[in-house]
């Protein structure tokens, strides 16, 4: 049986790779940010597998690494559904606080200064500067039509 962690790996190597080939179907201007993001996650993600199957030959699940593999998909769930029903704007910043401070146990104000820095970088860059519009969200398409 694999490892968990091996498993996490190679998850996330299909997704992001699954990104990448699917950004190539989309128009020039379109395939641009799937690229900007797919690609580097693509990378990190074959280093973490190569990683991994090296640290583990045994390929043993222990059930405290099982709870944290848990734990994590959890967190991801809660991102992608966060910002598919709120978009990036919003749910972004919102989700990153609430990560850092149960998860990451920070501080309030380091958890605050994070969310700020995060919707500044998503506002300045990606929506001012590179003039990309971000996903809103299904509830405020829901909302205002």
């Amino acid at each position: 049986m694999l490892e968990g962690r091996i498993l996490v790996s190679a998850i996330m190597v299909v997704v992001f790779g699954g990104a990448v080939l699917l950004s190539f179907t989309y128009a020039p201007d379109a395939r641009f940010l799937p690229l900007v993001v797919g690609i580097p996650g693509l990378i990190l993600s074959v280093v973490q597998l190569i990683k991994e199957m090296r640290a583990h030959p045994g390929f043993k699940i222990v059930p405290e690494e099982h709870r944290r593999e848990v734990k994590m998909f959890a967190w991801f769930l809660g991102f992608v559904a966060g910002l598919v029903l709120f978009g990036f704007l919003y749910a972004g910043p919102i989700l990153v606080a609430v990560y850092l401070i149960f998860a990451g146990r920070e501080r309030w104000y380091m958890a605050l200064g994070a969310a700020v820095l995060t919707w500044a970088i998503l506002f300045g860059v990606f929506e001012r500067f590179l003039g990309l519009p971000l996903f809103d969200g299904l509830v405020s398409q829901w909302i205002f039509g």
